[in-house]
């Protein structure tokens, strides 16, 4: 069975890189008109911190280049904790996970990428990548695709047109006597279980053809 994981990338990037060239596997146009003529609230930042902004998207051709893995940090990322994961689990990290990005469309892990900041909420940028994402999704042909994403990042695909199957996971942890869906705190358990994951050699599924195209799998936490 060959699966894929979807993640989204991290507001929050590590800002260091080398002088090496850019090596993204699936090599979409960046939306560099948006990315260079987004506003305030596209970016969700005002004045020094905009700035800084616009400038890493329009530099971004010819900014230090760091592996995705590398560049995207924060809460999800650091419990994910690649750089201390066994070289087993690197390896099953890099061949079956993919990010999402704004600026990039898909990146594996160990693509070579530039510093930016493109919220995909940014204004057009959905129109800007259309069907790009889910027709790549559905050359890889596939047996399931498990979605990490966030609503904002999972409108990137049009989920009724994917051939695979589905697997969503829900982060559930125990409210007042009764199991309810985590909100706070799940960046955190995320990064804690795909990093599980890639120890046990991936995610146990068992379905049927038959089956929904959507599988959903409680994990209480």
């Amino acid at each position: 069975m060959k699966i894929i994981y979807l993640l989204p990338p991290s507001e929050g990037k590590n800002t260091w890189g080398n002088n090496t060239e850019e090596s993204p596997k699936y090599n979409f146009e960046k939306p560099l008109g948006i990315a260079k003529n987004a506003t305030e609230k596209d970016l969700k930042c005002k004045e020094k911190r905009y700035e800084e902004g616009i400038a890493l998207n329009t530099d971004i051709e010819t900014s230090p280049k760091l592996s995705s893995i590398e560049r995207y940090s924060w809460v999800m990322y650091n419990a994910i904790d690649y750089s201390w994961m066994s070289s087993e689990w690197k390896q099953y990290f890099t061949e079956n996970f993919l990010i999402l990005s704004g600026m990039y469309g898909i990146l594996r892990p160990d693509d070579m990428i530039g510093n930016y900041k493109l919220p995909i909420e940014t204004k057009w940028l959905y129109q800007f990548w259309g069907t790009q994402i889910t027709d790549t999704l559905n050359a890889l042909d596939v047996d399931v695709i498990v979605d990490f994403l966030p609503g904002s990042y999972g409108k990137m695909i049009q989920w009724k047109d994917i051939h695979a199957k589905i697997v969503r996971v829900n982060f559930l942890h125990t409210k007042n006597g009764e199991l309810k869906k985590m909100t706070h705190g799940v960046k955190k358990v995320k990064g804690e279980y795909i990093k599980e994951l890639c120890g046990k050699g991936g995610i146990v599924i068992w379905y049927t053809d038959n089956d929904k195209k959507e599988i959903i799998i409680d994990v209480v936490v």
